[in-house]
């Protein structure tokens, strides 16, 4: 074990965190792997070593998601850039991209230190806007956000037109991400092993829109026809949300990087897939 590094990052509102992340810590430590904790989970628990997200390299073995999907989600654009796997600990309900249980940390510990796992790669996107790029791994939203009007989107896949959506805007999302808003938006659910781009217009008013399902290889080209003084919200997995108005155009596509994540066991999709909508029907019934 000499040598290797982890990097544990949480979800502080997420009931448990805390003590989760420090006794995973614990048996890291324990089994000769250092640690390096996010800074404010190093300055509760004063264990491993302070880091931030930024600071992780390639020669880190893991990184450890403490939470729910959108905690996982935080992560991925550094892992995928620096090839680093991720694992997610649940800390929540059960989530589509989560490995460990709470009550499996010992388990989990032993298994990831001696390799014991297989690597599930899954498909980024690459997001474009005036010259800069990011990583995301679930969808590009663009929405007229706070704005109470509702905005005119132009979708475009390579040089063809799909359509224009006049209403609260569009979204393009991986097949991993149809689970997420766009499972809520009307789309699709696509399996994460079919590599394609959905897109899926968000309340429209042209009632004969549909969602669109295109293969990876397209560049989808999203134009906004927005108004002065009225802006229009860019949302990149729920994660970083820019707020513009006026003409924007963004550039979705499949991207180089490629994200792993560290399973100990084999996730059948539709079976998930099946607990969740159990899930959200015990929720909608009240618990029932």
């Amino acid at each position: 074990m000499e040598g290797e590094r982890c990097f544990l990052f949480a979800n502080p509102y997420k009931p448990d965190t805390v003590s989760t992340a420090g006794a995973f810590a614990g048996l890291l430590i324990k089994r000769g792997c250092a640690v390096s904790l996010d800074g404010w989970l190093y300055d509760l628990l004063k264990v491993g070593e302070r880091a931030e997200l930024k600071d992780v390299g390639g020669d880190y073995r893991a990184i450890i998601a403490f939470g729910g999907d959108g905690t996982l989600l935080r992560c991925l654009p550094i892992a995928a850039a620096q090839k680093v796997p991720v694992l997610g600990v649940n800390m929540g309900h059960a989530g589509f991209l989560l490995e460990l249980d709470p009550g499996m940390l010992e388990v989990g510990a032993d298994r990831l230190l001696s390799g014991a796992y297989d690597l599930e790669e899954r498909m980024m996107l690459k997001c474009e806007l005036d010259g800069s790029f990011s990583l995301a791994m679930n969808d590009v939203a663009v929405s007229r956000g706070q704005n109470p009007s509702s905005i005119s989107v132009s979708a475009y896949a390579d040089k063809e037109l799909i359509y224009t959506s006049h209403g609260d805007g569009i979204l393009v999302t991986s097949a991993t991400g149809t689970t997420g808003y766009g499972l809520s938006a009307g789309g699709p659910v696509v399996h994460p092993e079919l590599e394609c781009l959905s897109v899926v217009p968000i309340c429209s008013h042209d009632l004969h829109l549909r969602p669109v399902v295109l293969p990876a290889d397209k560049k989808v080209r999203l134009l906004i026809r927005g108004l002065r003084n009225r802006k229009h919200q860019i949302a990149i997995d729920g994660q970083t949300v820019l707020c513009l108005e006026g003409q924007t155009e963004i550039r979705v596509s499949k991207a180089e990087e490629r994200v792993c994540f560290i399973r100990f066991s084999h996730q059948g999709f539709i079976t998930k897939l099946h607990q969740k909508q159990r899930d959200w029907t015990q929720q909608t019934n009240g618990g029932l």
